[in-house]
């Protein structure tokens, strides 16, 4: 008896206590709150009816905004649980939409006293899926049917929820959950199903790459707070389903970005896109500092105790969710083991919630940094808006005989970097062709460019007698195509000048004289680069390369699998085909018809199918081209040992070193050794003028805008752009005859292995003098005047050219700005400056690009004409956007030709001429709906990596309408390119409705 009252006792007392320690935390706010609520509420009779009360039953009632009983529901379960931080949120995010305001705020100051300013994390994943998707980086999303995710989220909570899909067996699917117990938890989707199955049915393993949704919430208790997020392993997450903030896919911890948001709860929703399991990660914090400097994905060497590449690429990060962050100048503090050093920087401006690469320049005041080559070690100082920044950095110091970084300004005005190895005894006349070696993915430059090594003597001998190694790099899934390309061309350009401006440099290396190479996605690149530059080509090394990434394996296929199949129109599909053409090396085969190539590749490859190599061997020979090709017996994708052990294995083993050997003698190459002057006319070996006797050659062209010429011939224009051009020529000692195929202007350049620029020249059956072709090299070209009749031209009369073609990725392809507009409502702002940070943070983490933002009203301080411009809004939203649309035919409208698209969910983008060689590019919408349509066209994704924005299959315009959203490209209301005068032309727009 005594025992069971001791019991009785223990558990009272024990009652007592737990329920005084559970109120410790409750102001008397808070407390009195409840009280006063609890009377109301019982007054009003108003009461909760639910008997098993839970915190998933409570959200499930604030999902579907059911007010009343989430306020009721909510007090009964304060008043049992009042420690219980995010049923506090509940109440005050119910009470603020009631404009309760101090009740809101008595609520959100418990949570704060509870949990924190913020939930550092989402501690319950709501995911439905998964659902079909192409490979190409736009489809529709069958969730857009039934309203979009904001509007299925509320049905999250419904057993009997279900939605369709033809991935899973029953062919339905259901809201699951995933719990998140840290911050720095990794949460894994599964969707469990059979994929072997599905695979071998479909016969297809592109079936393994779904799509769905994860919602997630959490919830803010102050104001004016620097919130950041940071998801992982996703591209695009939406804040509230609207706002979007850049995710990274490489799952790099380093780039936060802050976002504006008010008290209340919030919810995160991301559209997942992977194959078989999708890994992702979101943390959240409020940041005291409003500025953060990452790591630089890369630094220049000191290359024999000199400077050889003078740019830092320094990330820096606005963490500030409203303020603009300018920096105005950058010092070094300190500096070990060399106090020669100095560095500058262009003031800039950074977006609030922008990363940008700040671009640092060192300099010297003295020719040799160190003269016993040690790694030098800087402390940099930063004067911005918010204060004064410090941040240590290391430069290497790397030795003859060894390979070097160094970075460069590259075409789009960002900084990159290259590897390279100078030649390890010389070349005749100082002058040494270069091997441009493109590596596959995920390999690092230097790696690449030290490959190029063999074992001598017990000693690894790395690069070349006679050749530079050059190893370019670009951060991205451009597969060496776009972006890619031109940083390869680009740093080979850059090492040209740098070796001719530095005296300590003794083989200049030359930028016309090139052997293309590569390896895996590389290989690709080799064939890409010599295809589109064949007048720089020595020969081309392709290996393990396959043709083009649409039909290489199952990673980018053309429609197959997409949502978008069902609805697409045919004419749509024939338009961003033609965007991807020009990457085809099958289809331009005929400009390497007279070069040397070797393809090879190991028998037992299983990431590149041997298929892909034979295919390519098969059409060199149709086009007896002088090709090499061999499987190397019992070897994979790669390896370091083909007969011996070190002898240079899979790109530089003796069958590749003779080959090299062979076509990489520049015989009179020779460049003043005071000047280091051009050396583009260096070069004894011609390749064009030793076989002048009998030659025929075919230049084909998809897109004038890509590349170079063939003999010297450059296309300038088609009559029907983004349609096969070719050029035939027959070169003959008297004369040289030229047959063409949908070509309105071309050109000929003055090259020297050229020797018929002296000659007579035929075109389609029209004859022009050696006289009259004098003014034509590097000034005058040849132009149709009419179907028939072909004539000596100036100038290109206001059209197009190669410098202003499209499609709309060619604006990313020169230095450009963002500029959001700053018209209309203070909520169309927001989204404008949103839509404009979110692109800029896109084009950083995809392709380490510089994309500044500025605003539309000032832009008196920077010429912008010498920038390409991404324009965000409308002429009503962005001043600046009304210089451009009346340039081509379309209007706010939004009109196309006799085209109306006048629903109030539509979008347009297209680019426009700005000034005679750069471009606009314009993102409207006839609401803020269709302008966040288009907008998305930015955000592609191949998992597991991502290309740049705009970078694939976007043509010069395209109209989105209200099912864009679950159609995909089968919502696209109308899409295509320009004429050559800027005009609509019916064969070249996906619409009917232009005629």
């Amino acid at each position: 008896m005594w025992r069971n009252m001791c019991f009785i006792l223990l558990m009272f007392f024990s009652d007592s206590a737990s329920k005084k320690k559970a109120n410790t935390g409750i102001s008397k706010s808070a407390k009195d709150l409840l009280n006063k609520e609890e009377r109301r509420l019982t007054k009003e009779k108003i009461e909760c009816s639910i008997k098993s009360l839970s915190i998933k039953t409570l959200d499930s009632l604030r999902a579907i905004s059911e007010n009343d009983k989430l306020i009721a529901c909510s007090i009964k379960y304060l008043t049992d649980k009042p420690d219980s931080g995010w049923v506090w949120s509940n109440l005050g995010h119910a009470y603020q939409l009631i404009d309760k305001t101090n009740h809101a705020i008595t609520c959100f100051k418990q949570t704060a006293k509870l949990t924190g300013k913020i939930c550092p994390h989402v501690k319950e994943w709501h995911f439905i899926g998964p659902f079909v998707i192409g490979k190409t980086e736009v489809d529709g999303d069958p969730i857009e049917a039934f309203g979009g995710i904001r509007n299925v989220s509320k049905q999250r909570y419904k057993k009997d929820f279900v939605l369709y899909s033809e991935l899973t067996k029953s062919g339905v699917v259901r809201w699951s959950t995933y719990k998140q117990s840290t911050q720095d938890e990794l949460i894994k989707i599964d969707p469990g199903l059979n994929w072997n199955e599905l695979v071998n049915a479909l016969g297809s393993m592109a079936i393994m790459e779904w799509q769905g949704w994860v919602v997630g919430e959490f919830s803010v208790n102050e104001d004016n707070l620097n919130i950041n997020i940071q998801c992982l392993g996703v591209h695009t997450v939406y804040i509230d389903g609207l706002v979007p903030v850049t995710g990274d896919v490489y799952h790099r911890p380093d780039y936060w970005h802050s976002i504006n948001l008010a008290k209340g709860i919030h919810g995160i929703f991301i559209q997942l896109r992977t194959t078989a399991v999708q890994a992702f990660r979101c943390s959240l914090r409020v940041s005291v500092d409003s500025v953060e400097i990452s790591k630089p994905r890369f630094l220049p060497d000191l290359y024999q105790g000199h400077l050889f590449g003078l740019y830092i690429a320094l990330p820096v990060s606005n963490l500030h969710a409203t303020k603009w962050l300018k920096i105005t100048k950058c010092a070094i503090l300190e500096q070990k083991h060399t106090d020669a050093l100095t560095l500058h920087l262009e003031p800039v401006s950074i977006a609030p919630g922008q990363t940008l690469p700040a671009v640092l320049t060192l300099d010297s005041n003295r020719e040799i940094i160190s003269q016993t080559c040690e790694d030098i070690y800087l402390k940099v100082k930063l004067w911005t808006s918010a204060g004064q920044e410090v941040y240590p950095l290391t430069l290497r110091c790397r030795k003859s005989g060894e390979s070097f970084l160094f970075t460069f300004m590259d075409h789009d005005g960002s900084v990159q970097h290259a590897a390279a190895i100078e030649p390890t005894k010389g070349c005749d006349g100082e002058v040494c062709a270069v091997l441009l070696t493109l590596h596959g993915t995920t390999v690092p430059p230097q790696n690449q460019a030290d490959s190029y090594k063999r074992m001598v003597k017990g000693k690894f001998v790395f690069g070349y007698e006679n050749m530079w190694v050059l190893a370019p790099t670009r951060h991205g899934a451009h597969n060496w195509e776009g972006p890619g390309s031109l940083t390869a061309m680009t740093a080979l350009s850059r090492l040209e000048e740098m070796t001719k401006t530095k005296y300590w440099i003794k083989y200049t290396s030359s930028s016309q004289h090139v052997i293309f190479a590569g390896h895996s996605m590389g290989g690709h690149g080799a064939w890409h680069l010599a295809c589109h530059h064949p007048d720089r080509a020595l020969a081309v090394i392709s290996l393990a390369g396959w043709i083009k990434k649409e039909e290489y394996g199952d990673s980018n296929l053309f429609f197959k699998h997409d949502i978008s199949t069902s609805h697409v129109d045919p004419a749509i599909k024939q338009v961003m085909e033609a965007c991807i053409a020009e990457n085809d090396v099958d289809r331009h085969i005929s400009n390497i018809q007279h070069l040397p190539v070797l393809a090879r590749i190991g028998a037992l490859d299983k990431t590149v199918h041997p298929f892909f190599v034979r295919r390519m061997y098969r059409l060199l020979k149709e086009w007896k081209v002088d090709v090499k090709y061999s499987e190397i017996h019992n070897k994979e994708h790669w390896w370091w040992d083909t007969s011996e052990t070190n002898d240079g294995g899979a790109v530089h083993d003796k069958q590749i070193r003779d080959f090299t050997k062979k076509h990489s003698t520049l015989k009179s190459a020779k460049c003043s050794p005071d000047t280091k002057e051009s050396c583009e006319n260096s070069g004894g070996d011609l390749k064009y003028s030793k076989r002048l006797n009998q030659q025929r050659f075919t230049l084909t062209v998809m897109n004038p805008a890509l590349g170079e010429g063939l003999h010297g011939v450059k296309v300038l224009q088609q009559i029907v752009p983004f349609r096969k051009s070719l050029v035939k020529g027959k070169v003959t000692e008297s004369m040289v005859e030229i047959e063409t195929e949908n070509v309105r202007r071309f050109d000929i350049e003055k090259l020297p292995d050229i020797a018929w620029k002296h000659q007579d020249i035929q075109v389609d059956g029209k004859t022009f003098s050696s006289a009259e072709m004098k003014g034509v090299f590097g000034k005058d070209h040849l132009c149709k005047i009419d179907i028939n009749h072909w004539s000596l031209c100036d100038g290109m009369d206001g059209e197009r050219s190669p410098v202003n073609f499209g499609p709309v990725r060619r604006v990313a392809e020169n230095k450009f700005l963002i500029i959001q507009g700053t018209g209309g409502s203070i909520s169309i702002q927001n989204a404008l400056q949103e839509f404009a940070v979110y692109m800029a943070n896109l084009f950083f983490l995809t392709s380490d690009t510089l994309a500044r933002v500025i605003k539309d009203t000032e832009t008196s301080d920077i010429h912008i004409d010498e920038f390409n411009l991404i324009l965000v809004g409308g002429p009503n939203e962005n001043v600046q956007t009304s210089h451009f649309i009346d340039k081509v035919p379309i209007n706010t409208g939004i009109q196309l030709g006799q085209c109306n698209f006048t629903e109030a969910h539509s979008g347009a983008l297209f680019i426009a001429p700005h000034g005679e060689s750069r471009l606009a590019l314009v993102l409207m919408g006839n609401s803020l709906e269709g302008l966040r349509d288009v907008v998305s066209l930015a955000s592609p994704t191949i998992p597991p990596m991502t290309r740049s924005p705009f970078s694939n299959l976007i043509p010069d315009f395209i109209i989105t309408g209200p099912e864009f959203g679950v159609y995909g490209p089968g919502g696209y209301r109308c899409a295509g390119f320009w004429g050559n005068k800027w005009e609509l032309k019916s064969n070249l727009v996906s619409c009917p409705c232009v005629w």
